[in-house]
């Protein structure tokens, strides 16, 4: 079977752009990872949902300084004899941020709630 070029031509547009295609869900999916931060303690001050600090680090493209503008993960890490504790800050009603990072010092949570996991 021999092909013309102009079918060669209509195929290489074609993969370009199943290839480009499958870059965007690639793409798509790793952005759907949730923000985390992992610092050596948390706490629940009043003025603030939740407070990391200590040693903090950005992970799943989170910023390291500034306002946080989406959904995140507070993670203390793992110190024994301590359980591990979460917290998820969903922001405030209202408001258009979710808190605010000052690696590697401290990351503040706004309208969070904390756990511990087991």
């Amino acid at each position: 079977m021999r092909f013309r070029p102009a079918r060669i031509v209509t195929l290489a547009i074609l993969f370009v752009a199943a290839a480009a295609g499958l870059t965007a869900l690639a793409s798509a999916a790793t952005a759907e990872e949730q923000w985390t931060y992992i610092c050596d303690s948390i706490e629940e001050p009043e003025e603030v949902g939740a407070k990391g600090s200590g040693n903090c680090q950005a992970n799943n493209g989170a910023p390291e300084a500034g306002q946080i503008k989406q959904k995140f993960k507070l993670h203390q890490r793992g110190v024994q004899p301590k359980p591990d504790i979460i917290a998820v800050c969903e922001g405030q009603s209202g408001g258009n941020a979710y808190g605010e990072a000052s690696l590697p010092a401290r990351v503040d949570g706004f309208g969070c709630y904390v756990y511990e996991t087991h």
